[in-house]
C-alpha cells in the first residue's frame, strides 16, 4: 500500500496561497486531493523530489523546513514540513459519522478531512412532536439540519394566531439566516412530530464559516436567494409604495434589499415616538433624519429595532442640493452587525 507524505505548513511569508497547518497530502503518483487544505502548483514541484525519496523509504519526514522557490518574484513563500505515514485507520463510529454527515446534502461535497474537524461541533438533538425549537423574534442561538421527521414554519398573523409558511423536512435546514443576518429570527420553528437533528451553536457556525470556503459560499448563497425574494417585492412595485411591518422583515434585511436593487426613494420607519427617515439614491444612503440626533448612531440604533411600521416610497431623483451622508451601506451594515454581536456576546456573559 503506498505511503501518504504529508506536507504541513510551518512558515509563511506573503504567500497568497496557504495559512500556517495548512496540509497538502501525496501519496504517489497522485495529490489526495480530499486531504489538501490548499494546492499549489509551485510547491507541487518542489516538494517532489522530497516526496519521491520519502515514499521509497527514505526515512519518515523532513528535518528542517523546506522553503518553497516562491511567487511574486520570490517575496511569497512557504515553508514545509514532511512527515510519512501509512494508510489512515479510522474507528468505526467516526466512519459512521462522517457516512452521516455525508448523506446530508449541506455537507455532501465536503472532504473527508473537513468532516472530521466538524464532526466534534455537531449535536444530535431530538424534539418531541408539538415542541417549539426557535421562538419568533428571538436571538438566533444555532443552525439545525433535519435528519429525521418535518418542522412547521409559523409566524404571528394580525390576530395573534400563528399561520404556517412550510413545512421543512430531511435534509433542510433551519435557523441559518438569524446567524447570517444577526436579525431576531423571522419565524417559530416546531416540531410536527418527532424529529431527529443535527445543531451547530452560533460561535461554531462562525467559525465553521472561516474555515470552510465551500460551507461560506453555500450560506452566502442562501442569503443571496433570500434576499432577492425580498428585493422583487420592491421590483414588482416600480413606482409604489411599499410599506409592511419589521415583524415580518428585519432591518438588515429591509436596508439589503433597497440596497441590491438600487433603488431611489425614501423608506421611513416608525416605533412608538422613535422615527427614522432615510433617503436612498440608487442604493446608497444619501440623507438620514430620525429621533437622535446623530444620523450615523441612529442607523446603528435602528438595527436593533425589533418592530415598527416602515414605508417606502419611491423617486426619480435624489433631494436638491448636495448629498448629506457620505457612507458606504455595506459598511455600514457589516459595523451594525459587529456591534450586535457584541451586544448579544455581553448580555450572554451578564447572564452566565
Amino acid at each position: 500500500m503506498p505511503r501518504k507524505v504529508i506536507a504541513t505548513v510551518e512558515q509563511v511569508h506573503d504567500c497568497p496561497v496557504f495559512k500556517a497547518g495548512d496540509r497538502m497530502t501525496a501519496s504517489l503518483p497522485e495529490l489526495l486531493l480530499d486531504e489538501c487544505d490548499a494546492v499549489c502548483a509551485i510547491a507541487v514541484s518542489d516538494l517532489l523530489p522530497w516526496t519521491i525519496k520519502l515514499t521509497a523509504g527514505g526515512g519518515q519526514g523532513s528535518e528542517s523546513v523546506l522553503l518553497c522557490r516562491g511567487c511574486r518574484g520570490g517575496k511569497a513563500q512557504a515553508g514545509f514540513q514532511l512527515e510519512v505515514t501509512g494508510e489512515v485507520q479510522r474507528d468505526a463510529q467516526k466512519t459512521r459519522r462522517i457516512i452521516s454527515l455525508k448523506s446530508i446534502p449541506l455537507f455532501a461535497n465536503l472532504p473527508d478531512r473537513q468532516l472530521d474537524k466538524i464532526s466534534p461541533m455537531i449535536q444530535d438533538v431530538e424534539y418531541a412532536a408539538g415542541e417549539r425549537i426557535i421562538q419568533f423574534g428571538e436571538p438566533g442561538r444555532a443552525l439545525s439540519i433535519i435528519v429525521k421527521g418535518q418542522v412547521e414554519v409559523l409566524k404571528p398573523g394580525d390576530d395573534g394566531q400563528d399561520k404556517l409558511l412550510g413545512i421543512l423536512s430531511q435534509g433542510e435546514c433551519f435557523g441559518e439566516m438569524s446567524l447570517l443576518t444577526g436579525d431576531p429570527c423571522s419565524a417559530t420553528i416546531r416540531a410536527r412530530e418527532k424529529v431527529r437533528a443535527l445543531t451547530i451553536t452560533k460561535a461554531d457556525f462562525d467559525a465553521l464559516l472561516g474555515r470552510n470556503p465551500l460551507l461560506n459560499r453555500y450560506f452566502s448563497k442562501l442569503l443571496a436567494l433570500r434576499l432577492n425574494k425580498l428585493s422583487k417585492q420592491f421590483s414588482d412595485e416600480t413606482g409604489k409604495a411599499v410599506t409592511g411591518n419589521l415583524s415580518m422583515i428585519g432591518p438588515t434585511e429591509l436596508i439589503q434589499a433597497i440596497t441590491v436593487t438600487s433603488r431611489t426613494g425614501e423608506l421611513r420607519i416608525a416605533e412608538g415616538e422613535k422615527f427614522i427617515e432615510i433617503f436612498f439614491h440608487e442604493g446608497q444612503l444619501w440623507r438620514i433624519r430620525a429621533s437622535r440626533p446623530d444620523p450615523e448612531e441612529a442607523f446603528y440604533d435602528f438595527l436593533t429595532w425589533e418592530q415598527g411600521q416602515f414605508g417606502f416610497q419611491p423617486h426619480e431623483k435624489p433631494p436638491e442640493g448636495p448629498r448629506e451622508f457620505n457612507k458606504d451601506t455595506t459598511s455600514l451594515l457589516l459595523e451594525g452587525m459587529r456591534r450586535l454581536d457584541v451586544a448579544s456576546s455581553a448580555s450572554h456573559q451578564a447572564l452566565q
